[in-house]
Formats: C-alpha cells, structure tokens, sequence
C-alpha cells in the first residue's frame, strides 16, 4: 500500500512538472511574437490622391499633457507616388475632426513654417457640435485644394496643438483626446 502511494505521488509530480514545462514554452512562445516600442517622433503620414478615394487617419492623443511648448503633427497630401503622377486634375478637402474631451487649440499650416511671424492658420471653418449620441465633436475645415494634371504636386500641413501649462491639474489627468484627419478627393472632369 505504502509503494502504491509513493507511485501516486512521484506520478502527481510528473504531471505538474510536465504542466509546469508546458506552460513555460506556451509563454516564451507567445512573448517571441509580442513587441512593444514606445515613439516620441511626429507622425509624418503622406496621402496620395491618384484616383477617386477617400482617406483617413488617425490622432491618438492618449499622453498629451499641459506644456508650454506646443505638439506638432505634419502630414503631406500629394498627386504623385513612386512616379506615378495623376492624369486628371484633382480637388480635394481637409477636414480636421475631434473630441472635445480636453481644452486644446487648433491651428494648421500649408507649406510654411509654423514658428515664421507671418504663418498663416488655414482653417476657415471651427464648429462644435452633438452627435445622436449625446458626444461633441469639434470639426475643422480649410479651403479646397487643386492639383494640376500630369504635374507632381504635394502639400505639406502641419498640425499644431496647444494644451495650455495652466490645465495641468488633476481635473484633466488621464482624459485622452482623438484626432481624425479626412482627405476627400475627386477628379475634376471638364464639360465640353
């Protein structure tokens, strides 16, 4: 009786040994194929307008904290990729939409330098409005754009978002704001 137990209990061991080592090669394979990076760069996003589409991207803003010096995205919109230039004329619109969960300011710079005296903000259009749902959005839009036919053009924006050091309370701890950038464009087909 006292060797069948014995027998029990090294075949127990076994099994949990056996459990112990299969879990462990589940774990280190699961963590070969999980990575994590952490980036402090602006995003740099190109949107290509080489046919009739519609594009989108979008703005996370889960770190942004008050500070003096502002947070600045640039982004490019461009009629030519790999060398393929648009056989049309192209118009498209921009349209800048956000939550309005954190007191930020908005402006937006085409082919300058945001930093010159002279910049000028492109946004003509600033409305504040409640969805279906009972959620503000914030939209924000600039004049249409045109490229020129079989000529390689591109736009070049930057965003720049002030959340000003005065909102550095715990009021606004852990609040994460999203920013959706809208490219619509179509090709402009002359009548004749």
């Amino acid at each position: 009786m006292h060797d069948r137990r014995i027998r029990l209990y090294i075949k127990l061991i076994i099994i949990i040994l056996c459990f112990i080592v299969v879990i462990r090669i589940f774990t280190l394979t699961i963590s070969r194929y999980e990575s994590n990076s952490n980036s402090n760069a602006d995003i740099d996003i190109a949107f290509y307008l080489l046919k009739e589409d519609y594009k989108s991207m979008t703005l996370n803003l889960g770190k942004i904290v008050p500070r003096v010096e502002p947070y600045v995205y640039n982004f490019e919109i461009t009629n030519e990729e790999n060398g393929n230039i648009a056989e049309t004329d192209l118009e498209y619109s921009l349209e800048i939409k956000t939550t309005t969960n954190l007191p930020l300011s908005y402006k937006l710079y085409m082919n300058e330098d945001y930093t010159n005296e002279g910049a000028k903000d492109i946004i003509t259009s600033d409305v504040t409005e409640k969805d279906e749902d009972g959620t503000y959005f914030r939209t924000l839009k600039t004049d249409n754009q045109i490229f020129i036919h079989s000529t390689a053009m591109s736009n070049v924006y930057t965003l720049v978002i002030n959340f000003p050091i005065e909102y550095n309370t715990e009021e606004y701890q852990n609040i994460i704001d999203s920013i959706e950038i809208n490219v619509d464009s179509k090709q402009i087909i002359e009548e004749g």
